[in-house]
């Protein structure tokens, strides 16, 4: 009987330390660059007015009997990858970051950066919107959210096209800026009422224009990142005596 009534005081006494983890909403939760302009070349759009009709005969030499120009590809498809607006620099793809919050220190084995990390491989994607030239153009963007860095052009995965809105999944990120506060620290009072800690996570996603011979002109992309949404159906677990579902919640400091 004794040990039944501590058992049930132990699980009692956690409930109120459910793992949750918040994610800022502000300027903390953005893609850089959230704009891409894509530029393609004149002797691009040629490649692709090239190739686009038919398939390259072996050796990719000639397409319909033409010698194809140097810097052509030998085969479909004919890849223009974007450019920072701000810079003019080539861009093969853009950076996310989000700021999480999260119980206790960072390294703790419920509450840290650990088990986040691996409830967002497994169960959340982000909403992104997309605005800008989606419907005369080709763009794609090559999922799941990596680790970065992404310095060169990505040649394989499983690139999709963009649409108005979609959801992304995560693999891992790149971790930093991660800073443990006490219990006296405002934001931990307020969302914890405990001690808490603060890290920075980065994640790449590539993106690219894809031609097929009937492009004029240039292209922009604009991205804005939504909220995080579960791709699976909870999973309730039991951490530090008490029945949790984990999750994660948006906070606007």
């Amino acid at each position: 009987m004794r040990r039944g009534f501590a058992a049930l005081l132990l699980v009692l006494a956690g409930l109120g330390s459910a793992q949750v983890w918040y994610y800022n909403v502000d300027q903390d939760n953005r893609f850089d660059p959230s704009t891409l302009n894509f530029n393609p070349s004149a002797l691009e759009l040629m490649c692709a007015g090239l190739l686009e009709p038919g398939a390259t005969p072996a050796g990719g030499a000639t397409v319909s009997n033409l010698t194809l120009p140097a810097g052509c590809p030998a085969a479909p498809p004919v890849v223009v990858y974007g450019t920072d607006p701000n810079t003019g620099d080539p861009v093969y793809a853009t950076v996310l970051t989000v700021k999480f919050w999260g119980r206790r220190r960072a390294d703790d084995r419920t509450y840290g950066t650990d088990p986040l990390v691996r409830l967002i491989e497994r169960a959340y994607a982000l909403q992104v919107d997309a605005r800008g030239d989606l419907g005369r153009m080709d763009g794609q963007f090559l999922s799941p959210f990596t680790t970065p860095p992404a310095g060169v052009p990505p040649l394989t995965g499983s690139w999709n096209a963009w649409q108005a809105s979609q959801t992304i999944s995560f693999g891992a990120p790149q971790i930093s800026d991660v800073r443990n506060f006490n219990r006296r620290y405002p934001t931990c009072r307020s969302l914890y009422n405990d001690r808490c800690w603060t890290a920075v996570f980065t994640w790449v996603l590539p993106a690219r224009l894809v031609l097929h011979g009937n492009e004029t002109g240039s292209a922009q992309l604009t991205l804005t990142p939504g909220l995080f949404v579960r791709r699976t159906a909870a999973t309730l677990g039991v951490r530090g005596g008490a029945f949790e579902t984990p999750e994660l919640k948006p906070y606007a400091p």
